[in-house]
This record gives C-alpha cells, structure tokens and sequence, in this order.
C-alpha cells in the first residue's frame, strides 16, 4: 500500500511538474531556453572533448604497454633460451625495475615459460610482480589455446575483471624463437592495465563538465530571472488585466507609456476593452435575439428582409401604471417600473426566452424551440409567483405595489430586419404577435390569458380553466381563451 501511494505521489509531482512548463510565465521560459542551451552546448563540448582525450590517451596508454611489454618479451627471450640462473636473475630485476617505477595503470606484469609435461604445452610462472607464486601455472584455457596456435608475435589483448571489481585490460604478447625457418613458443608476457587509468581521467573532466554547467546555470537563471523580471512585468500586467476582463470587470485601462511592441500591445488592449465596455452597455438596449443575430451575420452586410418562424410569446403588462404615474415623481416611477420590470426579465432568461423589448412599463418577451409554449407558461406562472411574494414585502415596507396582466400565443411570425438602412431593428411582426399583445391587454391582475388554439399542446401538463372569449382590437371574430392557472402536480 505504501509503495502504491508513492507511485501516485511520483505521479502527481510529475503532471504538476508537466503543467507548470506548458503552462509557465515567460520568465520560466526563458529560464528554461537558457539552461536547455547551456545544457546542450556544454554536453555537445563535453562530448567532442571527452572522445577526443579518450582516444589520445587510449592511444598513448597503449603505446606505452606495447612498448614496455616488446620490450619485456624480447629481453625474456634470451632467458627463456639459456634458462641460466644469471638471466632470470637480470629478468627479474627488469621487472622489479618496471614494477619500482609506478607506471600509471600497470596492475601486473608475469613472465611465463612453456614446458612441455604429459604430452601437454603448460605455460609456468617464471616472474613477475607476484609475491609469491600461488598461482604457478597459466589457468586461462582460451589463451593458453591461441597461444598455442598463434605463428607471429602480435599482441593479444582482451577485457578482464580482477577481484570482482577492478576493470583492466590484458595484454598477452607470445615470446617466439626462430630456429631453421621453425617458430618455437618459448612463453608468454602477460600485462594487465587498469581501465581506471584512461577513464579516471575522462571521469574527472565529465565531473568537472557537470560543476562547470551547474554554476553557469545558476548565473544564467539568475540573469535571466532578473532581466526577465524588467521585460516580462508589462506582460504580466496585461495578463492580470486580461483575467480580469474575463471575470467581468472592465473598469481597466492599461499605462502604455512605452515607446515599444508591449505599448502597443497595451493600446490596443485599451481599444478592446473600450469596445467591450460600450458593447456591455449596448447589450442593456438591444435583445438578445439581435445580438445573435450580428453575430451570426458579422461578416455580411446587413440586409432589410425577415423569414417565417414559429414562436411563442409573452406580453406583461402592469395594471394601474398611468394613474400611478400621474401620482408619484419619475424618479419613484422609475424605481417602481425598474423593481418589477428586472423581477420578470430574470425569470424570462431562466426560462429560456428573450426580452424582446420593454415598451414602457410593458414586457414584450418570444421564446422559441420544441417546448416554447411550456417555457412560456412557466414563466408566467413564475412571475405571477414571485410579483405575489414580492408585493407582500414591499406592503410591510410601505412600498407602492403593484400587479401584472400577462397574455401568450404561440404561432407563425416573421422574424427580420425592420426600418432603414441607416437604423433598423430586429423584430417579430405578425397576427400572432399582436394576438399576444392584445391577451395581455384584456387579461386582468394577476391573470395568465392563452388562445385556446394553444390549449391542445399544454393542456396535459398545465391546469387550465376556459372562460369567457374576448374581443381584441384588430380582429374581426372574438377570441376563444383560457386562464392558465398552475402547473399540474407529477404523479
């Protein structure tokens, strides 16, 4: 379990780690341009540097062993031939000599004579850097056989471990003799170099690389940190400025005091977020319809024409207003209209419809879709609520109150560009329009007034009450209408 929970810590420092470099400021760019330069550049060096000494001191390292080990091999060959106590005396001593010198990456040099026992080449220890001589006879079977088998005095080399630990190489040079046009094997010089003494080398200038790297790193980061600070601050003032005007907040202007490409880009922030403030207040005298539709046709001209279309609407209207009116001042008239006039848009907008427009202390609202009907009425059952919940506050305050009159239709209208080509609006006209204009008109406090044409597609979900028909202004027959009272309960 424990180790589960490591992973998913691992897991989770590594996507943070990821988003904070996809995500990161521009200081933490530049930051990161700089080390990934630095890094590339210093490794790149590194490499070419490192290959080259490599090669130079593998050359000269070898150079060194091939020179010691001919130089070994050839003065053996006299011993080995005389096998007198003086010459493996002087032998020894040339060892000894070698081993006194210290030679950097020597481990070991011994000196083997062959000797033929049981029909059978062995290969003795004759001397050598050895102590004792433990280990008294060749064991590597697979030199022993290439030594065997081998007609000229080139230098077998190949990789070894010693102790389990030390990485050397092992160099085996065949001492021959050369006796009427027949090469004898007379032994063999076996000298092993430590690896250490070509990469200890190589390790330390990698060490070096990496210290070298890591303080330019440091200053780098620090220069650009503190450089980056003086270029990136603008940037992230418009930034913040930007997360704020998402949020909806534009009261921002910008110092675009600089003479360069952030000034400018300042400027034209400044320029953005004027538009936006003006479209913001724009937005407060134009439907949400027209604006759909500007944006919709942005690219194109706007044209005088309409389309046929088939919507639902509401008209509200507040009972008693003009002989409140003549009462009071305009600004409580104002306030009074403005109170109940913001009480029924929200409730139209949440119900999925759109103030068409307000025409004085009027509410003209369309909804449109599958379920325009259904949204519409719930509306009006919604702001007949709410005005009724709303008025019993504003009597204990002592506050004017007032009641509404709502009417609705639903039918084939044309939707479209009404007036000028220099000033035009966007509307729906039409006998169903003014159907829903004249229902609101005839309906009394508190009333949802519905063409009974409508009552087939909400009867099932809405409680219904028929009443007397009514004669609206601009149609010849009287109008057969309902009250929509509630809606019904789901069982």
């Amino acid at each position: 379990m424990k180790i589960s929970i490591n992973k998913q810590n691992l897991i989770s420092l590594k996507n943070k780690f990821l988003m904070l470099i996809r995500n990161g400021g521009i200081k933490l760019k530049l930051i990161g341009f700089a080390i990934g330069t630095i890094i590339t550049t210093i490794v790149i060096l590194s490499t070419i540097i490192i290959n080259l000494m490599t090669d130079s001191i593998e050359k000269k390292s070898f150079d060194v062993v091939t020179s010691s080990i001919n130089h070994i091999s050839n003065f053996s060959r006299q011993a080995l031939l005389e096998r007198t106590y003086e010459n493996k005396l002087n032998l020894s001593e040339l060892v000894n000599k070698i081993k006194q010198s210290k030679i950097d990456g020597f481990i070991d040099i011994s000196i083997y004579e062959r000797e033929k026992k049981e029909n059978k080449n062995q290969f003795k220890y004759l001397t050598g850097f050895k102590v004792s001589k433990e280990n008294q006879f060749l064991e590597d079977k697979e030199l022993i056989k290439q030594l065997n088998n081998i007609d000229s005095e080139s230098i077998l080399q190949k990789n070894i471990t010693i102790d389990k630990k030390i990485k050397a190489y092992q160099f085996t040079r065949p001492i021959l003799y050369t006796f009427k046009d027949q090469t004898i094997l007379l032994g063999a010089v076996v000298l092993k170099y430590n690896k250490q003494a070509i990469y200890g080398v190589i390790n330390q200038v990698i060490n070096i690389a990496i210290f070298t790297a890591l303080i330019f790193i440091l200053i780098a980061t620090a220069i650009v940190y503190f450089f980056g600070l003086r270029f990136t601050r603008p940037i992230l003032e418009i930034t913040k400025a930007a997360n704020k005007v998402s949020n909806g907040d534009l009261n921002i202007e910008l110092d675009s005091n600089s003479n360069d490409e952030i000034g400018t880009l300042a400027e034209r922030f400044n320029s953005m977020v004027n538009g936006l403030r003006e479209r913001n207040h724009m937005e407060k005298f134009v439907s949400s319809s027209t604006i759909n539709m500007i944006q919709k046709d942005t690219r194109k001209q706007l044209l005088l024409g309409g389309e046929y279309r088939t919507q639902t609407f509401l008209f509200s209207d507040i009972r008693g207003f003009t002989q409140m009116s003549e009462k009071k001042s305009p600004s409580e008239v104002v306030e009074i209209v403005n109170f109940y006039l913001n009480l029924q848009a929200e409730i139209i907008k949440k119900n999925n419809g759109d103030i068409d427009k307000f025409i004085g202390d009027e509410v003209m609202a369309s909804f449109s879709g599958e379920k325009s009907l259904h949204d519409a009425a719930n509306a009006a059952i919604e702001i007949q609520k709410s005005i009724k919940t709303a008025n019993e506050y504003r009597k204990e305050e002592g506050k004017i109150i007032c009641c509404v009159g709502i009417g609705i239709n639903k039918g084939e209208v044309i939707v479209g560009n009404v007036g000028t080509n220099e000033r035009m609006d966007f509307t729906s006209m039409g006998s169903n329009v003014n159907l829903a204009a004249r229902l609101c008109s005839n309906a009394k406090e508190n009333q949802i007034l519905l063409a009974n044409n409508n009552l087939e597609e909400i009867q099932d979900d809405f409680e219904i009450k028929t009443i007397d028909s009514v004669h609206a202004k601009g149609f010849s027959k009287a109008i057969e209408v309902s009250l929509i009272l509630s809606k019904r309960e789901v069982s």
